[in-house]
């Protein structure tokens, strides 16, 4: 178990990392590319290529962080007027259709990912292998499918309903508040 807790801890620091160094990049390079085009009439080649590169990265990293952190989109008008048994038997349906559903679309976006490595495609500005900018699509969906697996997984064990694999986020009895954190 602490092997598992040390690997979620390494992994929701290295998710936070490409989160924000990514998004801090792209802001730079953005923000630069229209200072340069704006004041000094050139405009960098590789700025719209990159800053495209790096939404893509920030999307599908932040899948299983979201799922991590119960920050994802959910159907709560439904959810917060139901009772604990009910949301109970919600979060078993949510969380084992959605994890089914992005393990079975990392297999998609891996067979994509094959097929774009075989045709050796590349960014135009940078010469990149794109495949390399698509490889993060079935990795992001992978570890968001773990993530709803563990969501179910919780739920089976513990009495309360949880909405994330995140100690201290679940749902309450009440209608006041649908998230405590401990």
């Amino acid at each position: 178990m602490k092997k598992l807790n040390f690997f979620d801890s390494m992994l929701s620091k290295i998710e936070e990392a490409i989160l924000s160094y990514s998004i801090i990049i792209m802001a730079i390079i953005l923000i630069g590319n229209v200072f340069s085009r704006s004041v000094l009439n050139r405009s960098w080649t590789f700025a719209e290529e990159l800053g495209q590169s790096l939404v893509i990265i920030v999307t599908f990293t932040g899948i299983s962080y979201g799922a991590k952190k119960a920050r994802h989109i959910n159907m709560s008008a439904l959810f917060d007027v139901i009772p604990v048994r009910g949301k109970k038997i919600f979060m078993y349906v949510i969380s084992s259709v959605t994890s089914i559903s992005m393990f079975y679309l990392a297999y998609l976006a891996s067979i994509y990912v094959m097929k774009v490595k075989t045709l050796g495609r590349v960014t135009p500005a940078l010469r990149i292998p794109i495949y390399l900018v698509y490889l993060i699509v079935p990795i992001g969906f992978f570890l968001g499918g773990i993530q709803y697996a563990r969501n179910f997984w919780i739920n089976v064990k513990e009495k309360e309903v949880y909405l994330s694999t995140e100690k201290g986020i679940r749902g309450t009895d009440d209608n006041e508040e649908q998230y405590i954190n401990v």
